[in-house]
């Protein structure tokens, strides 16, 4: 599976990414009118993770044949991005819609958008079936697995001994879910480690390294921590660097400076949620809806736990997105 998905990005991101969301090649079947679009909502438009997978997004619309749209707020502000949603639907050129959710406040919008008649897809965020009326479905790995995995190789790079600390970007559905898988497994493969309770650290950096400091301050037996965000692995660097504490660190996403601080040593590793797949996979998934298929409810997919030593292939495919974005 790993090898499918390296070899799947490497293939898009060679291709003109920084076309957009043209009218493309139809070739992939999914020809529609020109004036009919996909569209992909996501809050805080700019940060590096969300440009990652807007970017694999387009580059789906693109091959697929569809004009695509980016409607979401620069900012955390889930109300404003679902009130920018919602005047899509009066603008009657919407084939299918991408709603990057793991929060409740969107699921009176996509319960409109099916009424519409608009396929509806939920990528990162798995929800049970039915749980989301008038969703298609949820691509994207699954969150207590990777946990867990998580809890084998953190407790392991320890020694089975101290305590870990754990900081989620927001208290939301898939990152609640990761901290309780986490701190269960921990507690089952190694008895000895404290598992802290969940810190939100948010999306500010400085905020969150100050909130990281100050719990290496209050904890002086831990010896770890994992975040549940992108951001993560920036903030626990900074903390160390701050407090002057080496501990085992791991984040989530092979963002370019995620992956630098792996190889500097800063950041034990991160977990490669796949960002790129779960995103043009949407497309694809959109786009099968849109022409009468049946589609699954749940595709899942992997997220390798990435340390120095397997970041090669990832570095390979962030090269030819920068590259293809110079074009």
């Amino acid at each position: 599976m790993k090898k499918r998905w390296i070899g799947t990005v490497a293939l898009a991101a060679g291709l003109a990414l920084a076309a957009g969301c043209g009218s493309g090649d139809k070739s992939g079947g999914g020809a529609t009118p020109s004036a009919r679009k996909l569209y992909w909502v996501q809050w805080m438009k700019g940060h590096p993770v969300h440009q990652l997978t807007q970017i694999a997004f387009r580059e789906g619309c693109r091959k697929l044949g569809y004009a695509c749209e980016i409607v979401g707020t620069d900012g955390a502000d889930i109300a404003g991005t679902i009130a920018l949603a919602e005047q899509v639907l009066s603008k009657g050129d919407c084939a299918g819609m991408v709603v990057w959710t793991g929060n409740p406040a969107y699921n009176p919008l996509i319960a409109r958008l099916g009424k519409a008649g608009v396929p509806v897809m939920l990528p990162h965020f798995l929800m049970p079936e039915g749980s989301v009326p008038g969703a298609t479905g949820v691509i994207g790995c699954d969150p207590e697995d990777y946990a867990r995995e998580a809890a084998r190789e953190i407790g392991k790079a320890i020694g089975g001994k101290g305590a870990v600390a754990v900081t989620l970007g927001s208290f939301n559905t898939t990152e609640n879910s990761v901290a309780a898988a986490f701190a269960g497994a921990m507690k089952e493969l190694y008895p000895q480690v404290r598992v802290l309770p969940p810190t939100e650290e948010g999306f500010d950096a400085p905020k969150a390294i100050g909130k990281a400091v100050s719990l290496l301050q209050a904890n002086p037996d831990v010896v770890a921590a994992l975040s549940t965000t992108g951001g993560g692995p920036t903030t626990w660097a900074g903390a160390q660097k701050e407090t002057g504490r080496k501990i085992v660190a791991v984040g989530m996403d092979y963002t370019r400076v995620n992956l630098d601080l792996v190889q500097e040593g800063r950041v034990y590793a991160v977990i490669g949620q796949p960002l790129w797949e779960e995103s043009f996979g949407a497309a694809e998934l959109l786009d099968k809806a849109i022409r009468g298929e049946k589609t699954p409810w749940l595709t899942k997919l992997p997220a390798p736990f990435i340390t120095k030593d397997k970041i090669a292939p990832y570095t390979v495919i962030l090269d030819q997105v920068d590259a293809a974005l110079k074009k």
